[in-house]
């Protein structure tokens, strides 16, 4: 299952940016709308997303504040808030451009995969040394990325010694829980309040032009939600899913992202959900379908076809979700078979976007996987 990232849209998305000669008559007949998309994504799917992770992130530090070292109802108040979080993060994740991109905050709210183990080591040597600094937000701000966010909040939270601790490790494991859902309940306000406001990054997603710092061509927003969709899927298919099994690029095995609170699958079924939700509510399929030619019957059956393929995905995650540790025993297969209907997606949508914009797509988008 080898990572084909870079390979598989490049010339589509080289070819979309260059776009800018005179129009065909098929482009005439049913040109490709960049700014309806543009602004569909943003209202529809953008803002609605961030704002869900914002207000997630938010009960989070509220319930840990109010419950952390508490009573059963309260563990149990605080477990339901880290899964709503994961789910709002999973789901807009794949939006890796814009205010996400600014201050490492998609680091500092996910820092994965961590292949030499280095925000757990770091964390478990603060539990152990307990250092005051770690216990101000402000302070942990400026940390390691790897402190921040919701792994290092996993370690914290399900770590093996979070059941057992003495009183002076549980209290400061609390202080330190709070802290780190405070600094990412903070991340994810700025975020959301920066694509809620219609200056800034917004004005430029929404204006193209010469003079744009960020987007000189409408097709270049349509650009940037090509790659997330595509990266999405790649990361979902060959890092979440593949990397556990040793399937991904370097044929190395990696540990599920939060595996240790048993929450790999919650997160893989959020962020199908999330990218279902940016092609069909986010406008893909509608600004696909909108743009058909002469084949309009194949290509809307296409459209509706990644879609649909996005959903069985979803059912099989859906299935797995409630398990602890879904890359073992049973369910192996199925997790493995998950890889299948992600793979047609990713690839039919390619080609499509290819077709439908007059692109050439320079080879199968699952060539060499």
């Amino acid at each position: 299952m080898r990572s084909w990232a870079s390979f598989a849209i490049a010339s589509v998305l080289l070819a979309i940016a260059s776009w800018g000669g005179p129009a065909s008559a098929a482009d005439e007949k049913a040109p490709f709308d960049h700014g309806r998309l543009a602004r569909q994504a943003l209202e529809k799917h953008i803002r609605p997303g961030y704002a869900r992770f914002a207000a997630a992130a938010k009960s989070l530090h509220e319930a840990i504040s109010a419950g952390c070292g508490g009573n059963a109802a309260a563990r149990t108040r605080i477990d339901q808030a880290f899964d709503a979080v994961v789910t709002a993060w999973g789901r807009i994740e794949h939006i890796t451009f814009g205010p996400v991109t600014a201050e490492q905050r998609i680091e500092r709210i996910m820092f994965w995969p961590d292949r030499r183990g280095i925000g757990a080591r770091q964390v478990a040597k603060a539990l152990r040394e307990r250092p005051s600094d770690v216990l101000d937000s402000d302070q942990l701000s400026k940390k390691s990325v790897a402190m921040q966010g919701l792994p290092a909040l996993e370690t914290v939270l399900f770590g093996e010694a979070s059941s057992s601790a003495t009183k002076d490790a549980a209290r400061f494991r609390c202080g330190f829980a709070r802290a780190i859902a405070d600094n990412l309940s903070r991340i994810a306000e700025a975020i959301t309040s920066e694509w809620a406001s219609n200056d800034g990054f917004v004005k430029s997603w929404l204006s193209p032009g010469p003079d744009n710092p960020n987007f000189l061509k409408p097709a270049e927003t349509t650009i940037a939600l090509a790659k997330a969709f595509d990266l999405g899927l790649e990361k979902v298919r060959d890092q979440r899913v593949g990397g556990p099994l040793g399937l991904n690029a370097q044929r190395r095995k990696i540990a599920p992202a939060l595996g240790k609170s048993g929450r790999s699958m919650l997160l893989i079924l959020a962020s199908i959900d999330g990218l279902r939700g940016l092609y069909v509510q986010g406008g893909m399929e509608q600004a696909l379908i909108g743009a058909r030619k002469d084949d309009t019957e194949n290509t809307v059956a296409l459209a509706r076809l990644v879609s649909k393929e996005l959903a069985t995905a979803g059912k099989t995650a859906s299935a797995l979700a409630g398990q602890k540790t879904p890359f073992e025993g049973a369910s192996l297969q199925r997790i493995i078979a998950l890889g299948f209907p992600l793979k047609n997606a990713r690839s039919t949508a390619a080609e499509l976007f290819a077709d439908v914009t007059d692109l050439p797509l320079g080879f199968n988008a699952s060539d060499g996987d």
